[in-house]
């Protein structure tokens, strides 16, 4: 029976789908997640119908403490900074970060969606904004609906349908996304026009470059298919190597420029906890200072060995 890799058809995971790098283990069968992999993420949580698969971080730690037998590789496809998924309303009093203070922020995914999380802790700690100032609005497509993380008391929160009409209407005052697609309108725009030095001033103070998206196995899995972690690992850093070395620099990563990282030292950025374990461990601390998990896991305990 074939093994299953589910992964964006986008960035560095192109480079599997496409066949220019392939996976060194019998029987593998890779699966086009599409261009943006979110309308996966609910099973990935739930049914896990794939051995591995792209989540986002925050989504993979959430479940990880709800009891699903997933398990991490070291392996992060999709990087971004929330302040670029910031869409503000023109008359939402809003002229720069800490005036999100006390506003109606929505959310798309949920208020455990991976940019919620990332922004909150980020707000927190180098922004002066406390999270729990601000109602969190979240919309229909909440890909941890089945998944029973706490709810904090402490954070207001609502529902509403339709966040981008909502945001246009002035019913909400900013919307954040992950970055590179941000709905603007005649009357929305980008809460931060230039993102680079707010991004290299965060990587500078914290060794942080926040992860979207990482790459994650079935616990059964890791253990029924010896090898195969080792080797999507071996395959995703030949397709990283490949993607940093030939992607233009006016080609975008998740809502930033490749050139621009470039120019301010995140790319090329390898794969591996070497480079990226303060971000997993910012996470984590994230999550936790905001009471979506019970306790603050190590790598050890989230990461293959």
């Amino acid at each position: 029976m074939a093994v299953t890799v589910a992964v964006g058809n986008r960035l560095i995971t192109r480079h599997l789908l496409s066949g220019r790098v392939a996976i060194d283990y019998p029987d593998v069968e890779l699966v086009d997640a599409g261009p943006a992999p979110a309308p996966i993420f609910p099973a990935m949580v739930t049914t896990r119908p794939y051995d591995v698969g792209e989540l986002t971080i925050g989504n993979f730690i959430v479940a990880k403490d709800n009891g699903v037998a997933l398990v991490a590789l070291p392996i992060f496809p999709n990087l971004f900074f929330p302040l670029t998924g910031v869409t503000v309303n023109n008359g939402a009093g809003i002229s720069e970060i800490s005036d999100l203070a006390g506003k109606r922020v929505g959310v798309p995914l949920g208020f455990a969606s991976n940019p919620a999380v990332w922004l909150r802790g980020i707000l927190a700690n180098h922004h002066g904004v406390a999270p729990d100032s601000i109602t969190w609005v979240e919309g229909e497509n909440d890909s941890l609906r089945s998944v029973p993380y706490p709810k904090p008391e402490r954070f207001a929160r609502e529902q509403m349908s339709d966040l981008d009409a909502r945001l246009a209407a002035g019913d909400i005052d900013a919307l954040v996304v992950a970055g590179g697609n941000a709905t603007q309108a005649d009357n929305v725009r980008l809460l931060v026009d230039d993102p680079y030095p707010l991004l290299q001033r965060y990587h500078e103070e914290t060794g942080v470059f926040p992860i979207n998206t990482l790459l994650v196995m079935k616990e059964e899995s890791a253990t029924e298919h010896a090898g195969l972690a080792d080797a999507v690992c071996k395959a995703m850093d030949e397709a990283t190597a490949l993607y940093m070395d030939e992607e233009p620099d006016d080609s975008v990563h998740q809502g930033l420029l490749a050139g621009d990282l470039r120019r301010i030292g995140l790319f090329p950025r390898a794969q591996g906890l070497d480079v990226h374990g303060a971000s997993v461990r910012a996470v984590v601390d994230y999550l936790y200072e905001t009471e979506i998990i019970r306790r603050r896991w190590t790598l050890e305990e989230l990461f293959v060995a």
